[in-house]
């Protein structure tokens, strides 16, 4: 993969079983490097599950996701994705620095450990890096989380509601860090509850209900996220 050429993200014909429900529906995108998607909707409308075939964690009945032509699933891709989980993963037992040092150690190729020290300073937790990770506050760990998954600016960023629990110091470092990615040809998509963080974010809006896509706009400046997800899911109790 040239991760400094043209990143292109590919979604086709994707869809999930739950069951006999279908999570996800039919579901086809095509994303460019440089570009914000946010994938907006209530709960239960198929994001989670939309960034979690994205990103290859879990796999589609029908349909693919590819990454730059390389299949999301396939494990040599995953060192090209940062995703962020609702609830990721983080290994207790290191200090923050080591933690976040070791991730950077398999993503990079980079040994010079300078963007290792700047995301921890950036978002507060110098002062925490030798603090085992199970010693801190569940805001620290999200911030951990994001390190790992912006760290490097990889073709392809996956945030799934990366404002919970982060105080608003963080919110702001983490939007830096998502137009950082932007100017740097990466991928980002995006999900949350937070119209205002996306409005402030993204260049386009994919709204998902029962799992399909219902509207697809561009950002721009009179674009107004709270009327359309009233008109959407409120108006017409489309929840």
């Amino acid at each position: 993969m040239d991760e400094m050429g043209r990143n292109l993200l590919e979604i086709k014909n994707v869809t999930k079983f739950y069951g006999k429900k279908k999570g996800i529906n039919n579901l086809s995108l095509s994303i460019e490097g440089g570009e914000v998607i946010c994938i907006v909707g209530p709960n239960g409308s198929g994001k989670s599950t939309s960034l979690k075939i994205i990103s290859g964690i879990i796999e589609a009945n029908t349909g693919e996701c590819m990454i730059n032509k390389m299949d999301a699933r396939d494990i040599e891709t995953k060192r090209y994705i940062g995703y962020l989980d609702e609830n990721s993963f983080l290994y207790d037992h290191l200090t923050v620095y080591q933690f976040i040092d070791f991730v950077f150690s398999i993503k990079s190729k980079d040994q010079n450990n300078t963007e290792t020290e700047r995301l921890i300073k950036k978002f507060d937790l110098w002062e925490y890096r030798n603090t085992l990770i199970k010693q801190l506050s569940m805001g620290m760990r999200k911030r951990v989380s994001i390190i790992i998954a912006i760290m490097s600016y990889p073709p392809l960023i996956i945030l799934d509601e990366p404002t919970n629990g982060l105080d608003t110091k963080s919110v702001i470092g983490l939007k830096e860090e998502i137009l950082s990615a932007k100017d740097k040809n990466c991928i980002v998509v995006v999900s949350s509850h937070i119209l205002d963080f996306l409005k402030q974010i993204g260049s386009t809006f994919v709204f998902l209900k029962h799992g399909e896509v219902i509207k697809k706009v561009s950002n721009n400046h009179y674009l107004d996220l709270d009327d359309i997800y009233k008109e959407l899911y409120i108006c017409n109790e489309a929840i």
